[in-house]
Parts: structure tokens; C-alpha cells; sequence
């Protein structure tokens, strides 16, 4: 069904179905993170191992979001909608009732398979009822809402595990799945145009290899050291990797069109979109951690801590949607990375009696950052694009940004585990160190990003152009 045929209630009804989707799925994945601490006791693992829950379910959407610019051009919008609700129902469930960490893991990976079909589906979707002047505003709109899940889960959750089990967690979202599928099959309607798509198996068993061989290795490295369980992987990833890249070049119908790194602004904004991932979930990670492990306090005092930030960062993710449709993304890159600079420098700077409500401005003040400069990320990829790849362009820009978080939480998380495990510091000490290095580190990553900001030309609007 073309997007025109549709009444103005009828297309506000399907983004606020398939923005409900993003929603409850990003909620599941940020309502572990206050969580973690119990479930490293309940389950006798430290971080690097726990931080697996999201390891996990990052690599699998990482995998699974290839292919989706095969599924959508082979398969319906309705169709995807339905199944991709229906594995994160599944996998709900089967947390609900892991014994074991390696079964609890596992539902994280079901979950996952429904989150990877999701993600580029939305976007897609938003990028169809919306036309290219309205792009950025569609992106801020999608940001907001998704932003909000990360601002109510931690705090919800910290309240949750305090006063009951981690367990409950997944009975919270149990039937807001269930009335989620309900309301999809009544408002998702087929919106995204077929297309004669292949799939490549052999592409896609070498993008899972490689994607998983390069986390593994990093995430055995702070087991093992240097040794063949980190060397074997890491050159089996990169290998794998390779061919996968080589494989999509090659094929006059790859499963992934990754001749769009041809787009100057497309490589831009996914750039900047990969180093943005990096930054965010490894702070909302590695700050409760500080709380919780470094200054002793609750889980809901974590949780308390990250929510006035992210509820700005969903207030200035839609404004920025905004002002990148009339000023560009040139000025709001340069405000919103040297606020980030500044606040990891801040971070670095931590110790175990910094109060709550300093935590609380510097964190708001990051994630606000965050709102910023995330929405005109997107903006700028999507809009170096036609109509056509858009499918691709969604699915390319999801894989990234799911691989860097994925790769930025392993890396980061292990830095912490190596200090931590030090044996001339306590545990509190060596993880206050680690931390401290760890957020050093993204300070240089979001310098790197001020750096593309200044030394690029400005998006003039919602178009193809540039001034």
C-alpha cells in the first residue's frame, strides 16, 4: 500500500505502533543494566562475563540487521512487524525462567533476533511517511521516543531489584509485548516496496563470524591475556570480516549494498553515529557500575542518577531534529562534542566521594550532548541517499551503530575487569581506576568527533545539498 493512500489518523496511528516497538525493545535492553550487580551475585560471574547480557544482544541485532534490507524488500512490513514481536515474546519468557546464566544469555539472543528485525524497520518506516524536508524531524521524533526507555529503565529497574529480583524485570515487560503484537496487527499496514532481493548464506555465516569473532577476542583478553584464545578469534573475525566486506563489493546484488560508502555524507553521518554509540552505552554501562561497585550505593540510587539525563537527551534528541532542518549540522556538532569533551573529562576526574548531584548535572549535561548531536548524525547518512537504498542505508547505519555499541561495552568493560582484578588494589580501587581510564578514553573519541565537526562543511537543510 502506498504511504499516500493512507488518511493523516491512519499514518499517525502506524508510527505510533511502530515507535511503541522501538520503545518496549530498548527498554528490555537498558532495564538490565542497574540489574547487573545481583545478577553477578546470583550467577557467581564478574563484569566482563555479565556484561555478556548485552554483548549478546547486541551481536545478534548486529548480525540480523544485514539482511534486513533482503527481508524488506522480500517480505512485508506487517509481516516482519508480526514476527520480530513475536521472538521478542519468546525470549521474554524463556528469561522468566533461566536457571542458568548460559540459558539466561540465550533468551537474550531470542530477544535479540526480534530487536535486529525491528530497528531498520522502523526507521524505514518513519523515512516513507515522512518526506525529505521533514527527515530531520521524523529522526528527532524517532530518537526522542527511543530515548525514552533509557530514561524511565534504570530507574525502574533499580527500584525493581532493590526491593525484589531481577526476575521481575522481564515479567514487567511480558505483556506490554503481548498488547504491543495487538496493536501492530490492528495499525501496521504495507508501506515498503518489494524488490527482487537475494540472500547470501555464505554472507551471512561470514558476517556472524566475524562480527563474534572480534568481541569474543576482545572479551577473552581480559581472562586469558594475550594467548591463542584472543589470537585464534581475532584473525578468524577479521578474516571473516573481510571476505563479508569483499563478498558485498563484488556482487551485483549484495545482501548489503556497501558501495553507499561510496557517499562522502553517507560515510559522515555513520561515522559520527558509530563513535555516538560508543559514547552512550558505555557511559549509562560504566556509571552505575561506579555507583553501585566504587561508592557502594543501591541499584535505584543508579538508576535515580542516570534518569534526569536521559530524559533531556529525548527532550534535545527531538529539538535538534529540528534545528538541523533549519541550521544544519554543522553548529550543532561543534556545541554538542565540546560539551561531551568537557563532561569525560569530568568523568575521568571521579572519586568515591563525588556526590550524587554532581554525578547528576554532568551526566544530564552528556546526554543532553548526546540529543544534540544524534539526531543530525542520522540525518546526515539518510539524507546522502535515494529513495531506493533507503532500506540498505538503514540496515548499513543499524549494523554500525549496533556493532560499536556492542564493541565499545567489551572494550571499555574490560579495561575496568583488568583493574579490578589487579591484585595490588582492593576491587574498589582497581575498578575506580579502570573507570577512570575507561572514561579518559571515550574523552578522545569524542574529541575525534569535534575534530569531523569542525573541519566539515554544513548541512544546509532536510536535502541533498551542502553550503
Amino acid at each position: 500500500m502506498s504511504v499516500e493512500l493512507l488518511t493523516p489518523l491512519r499514518k499517525k496511528m502506524l508510527v505510533v505502533s511502530i515507535l511503541s516497538a522501538s520503545f518496549l525493545f530498548l527498554l528490555n535492553q537498558f532495564l538490565l543494566i542497574t540489574a547487573f550487580p545481583q545478577i553477578m551475585e546470583d550467577f557467581s560471574v564478574n563484569a566482563t562475563q555479565v556484561q555478556w547480557l548485552t554483548t549478546a544482544f547486541l551481536l545478534t541485532t548486529t548480525i540480523l540487521i544485514p539482511t534486513m534490507g533482503y527481508f524488506m524488500g522480500r517480505f512485508h512490513a506487517r509481516s516482519l512487524t508480526f514476527v520480530a514481536i513475536s521472538f521478542f515474546i519468546v525470549g521474554t519468557i524463556l528469561a522468566i525462567f533461566a536457571q542458568t546464566f548460559s540459558l539466561l544469555i540465550v533468551a537474550r539472543v531470542v530477544q535479540a533476533v526480534g530487536a535486529g528485525m525491528m530497528l531498520p524497520l522502523v526507521q524505514t518506516v518513519l523515512l516513507l511517511v515522512y518526506p525529505i524536508e521533514k527527515r530531520g524531524y521524523a529522526m528527532g521524533l524517532m530518537t526522542m521516543v527511543v530515548n525514552v526507555a533509557p530514561a524511565i529503565g534504570p530507574s525502574i529497574a533499580g527500584y525493581i531489584v532493590d526491593l525484589s529480583n531481577w526476575r521481575f524485570l522481564f515479567w514487567l515487560v511480558l505483556p506490554l509485548a503481548v498488547l504491543l503484537l495487538v496493536l501492530n496487527i490492528i495499525f501496521m499496514r504495507n508501506i515498503t516496496e518489494r524488490a527482487n532481493a537475494t540472500l547470501s548464506v555464505p554472507s551471512l555465516i561470514f558476517s556472524a563470524i566475524g562480527f563474534a569473532g572480534i568481541i569474543l577476542a576482545i572479551s577473552n583478553f581480559s581472562v586469558y591475556g594475550i594467548s591463542l584464545y584472543v589470537i585464534i578469534p581475532a584473525v578468524i573475525g577479521v578474516m571473516s570480516l573481510s571476505f563479508f566486506i569483499w563478498s558485498q563489493l563484488t556482487s551485483e546484488r549484495p545482501m548489503l549494498n556497501l558501495r553507499l560508502f561510496r557517499l562522502k555524507w553517507f560515510v559522515h553521518g555513520t561515522v559520527l553515529s558509530f563513535l555516538i554509540s560508543v559514547l552512550l552505552l558505555s557511559t549509562e554501562t560504566l556509571l552505575p557500575l561506579f555507583i553501585q561497585d566504587v561508592q557502594e550505593r543501591s541499584a535505584f540510587i543508579s538508576g535515580m542518577t542516570l534518569l534526569p539525563g536521559t530524559l533531556l537527551l529525548s527532550v534535545t534528541s527531538f529539538l535538534a531534529g529540528r534545528w538541523f532542518d533549519r541550521y544544519g549540522g554543522k553548529i550543532l556538532g561543534i556545541i554538542g562534542y565540546s560539551i561531551m569533551v568537557l563532561t569525560f573529562v569530568w568523568f575521568t576526574f571521579m572519586g568515591a566521594e563525588t556526590s550524587v548531584a554532581a554525578m547528576i548535572i554532568c551526566f544530564s549535561l552528556f546526554m543532553g550532548a548526546v540529543g544534540i548531536v544524534m539526531t543530525p548524525a542520522t540525518a546526515i547518512a539518510m539524507n546522502a541517499l535515494k529513495q531506493k537504498d533507503l532500506p540498505h542505508g538503514t540496515a548499513i547505519l543499524n549494523t554500525v551503530k549496533q556493532f560499536a555499541a556492542a564493541l565499545g561495552v567489551t572494550v571499555l568493560t574490560t579495561l575496568v575487569s583488568l583493574s579490578a582484578a589487579r591484585p595490588e588494589y582492593s576491587y574498589a580501587e582497581g575498578t575506580l581506576i579502570g573507570l577512570s581510564l575507561a572514561f579518559a578514553t571515550m574523552g578522545v573519541l569524542s574529541f575525534i568527533a569535534l575534530m569531523l565537526a569542525i573541519f566539515t562543511r554544513n548541512r544546509s537543510k532536510s536535502s541533498n545539498t551542502f553550503m
